[in-house]
């Protein structure tokens, strides 16, 4: 009976083990046989071993696309679940509005992420957008803030638009989180003169650690790996000042057939998703452990 089971649960995995292999496994392996080579894409090619990752990292533009996307990754993270949290804790109160505020919040992550793009370069336009029109009739005088026009402007503004975008799932799970707390710990810590505030900390953010991790993980994995918006948004301009790293691999594998420097910086890409998420997942388990 015990080797029948076996067997037919062999059966029911081979397929799909068999298609993570061909279409996951195998292409990952060659390419990253074809990131020590000089391959352009077509034709022959030659190894050269680590040379690719070495000339990567004397590449300025590609150490600031590094930079920016840390930047970015890890801000949005932070930010998203700050503000997420605090719609979640809002809407979790006796309101009559809260679904219709529940889903307000919502709509942004639905939005397909080019029309996001669109919007919000009308509205941060320097000449004619609506928020500097906003802000010259607040001032009385005239704005022109290049917000996505200007390097010392363009990341900050892509970090507003990703968690704007970001914080409807994030308040989702937090919302899940706090209705898993029991109301018998807040009305006990009620009862021993415990504020607000300090049955939050000592009570409500630990019950919901689990869902603190799950979406700060989220939030990462999004952030580094950002491509559209800042694509769509700006190209990348102005002069590089919001090109993530995911668009400097673009640029390397098609834009200039350098596809062995692409598939490099690809799995630098991997290898600095995967060194950040452990960290900070250390960090949230670690919490957790605290907690419990």
């Amino acid at each position: 009976m015990q080797r029948k089971m076996f067997v037919t649960g062999v059966a029911f995995v081979i397929p799909i083990t068999a298609v993570i292999a061909i279409f996951l496994l195998v292409p990952i392996v060659q390419s990253l046989y074809y990131s020590f080579t000089d391959w352009k894409g077509v034709g022959a090619y030659r190894f050269i071993g680590l040379q690719n990752y070495w000339d990567i990292f004397q590449d300025k533009v590609f150490t600031e696309s590094l930079t920016r996307t840390l930047m970015i990754g890890i801000s949005t993270a932070l930010l998203a679940n700050a503000v997420g949290l605090l719609l979640a804790m809002m809407l979790d109160q006796a309101l009559k509005t809260k679904n219709i505020l529940r889903a307000l919040f919502y709509i942004p992550s639905i939005i397909p992420i080019v029309v996001a793009s669109f919007v919000w370069r009308y509205i941060f336009d320097a000449n004619s957008g609506l928020l500097n029109m906003l802000l010259t009739k607040l001032s009385d005088a005239k704005v022109n803030i290049p917000w996505i026009d200007s390097p010392d402007y363009v990341v900050y503004s892509l970090i507003f638009i990703t968690v704007w975008q970001g914080i409807g799932p994030v308040m989702i799970i937090y919302l899940a989180a706090l209705q898993g707390v029991p109301a018998e710990l807040k009305e006990a810590a009620s009862i021993d003169g415990a504020s607000k505030v300090r049955a939050f900390f000592s009570i409500t953010l630990r019950m919901i650690a689990p869902g603190i991790t799950v979406n700060v993980l989220i939030g990462l994995a999004n952030g580094i790996r950002i491509f559209d918006l800042p694509f769509a948004l700006t190209g990348g301009g102005p002069a590089n000042s919001s090109e993530t790293l995911a668009i400097r691999i673009y640029r390397y594998a098609f834009a200039s057939s350098e596809l062995s420097y692409g598939l490099a910086s690809s799995f630098i890409l991997t290898l600095v998703a995967l060194v950040v998420t452990l960290f900070f997942l250390a960090m949230t388990r670690k919490y957790e452990q605290g907690v419990s």
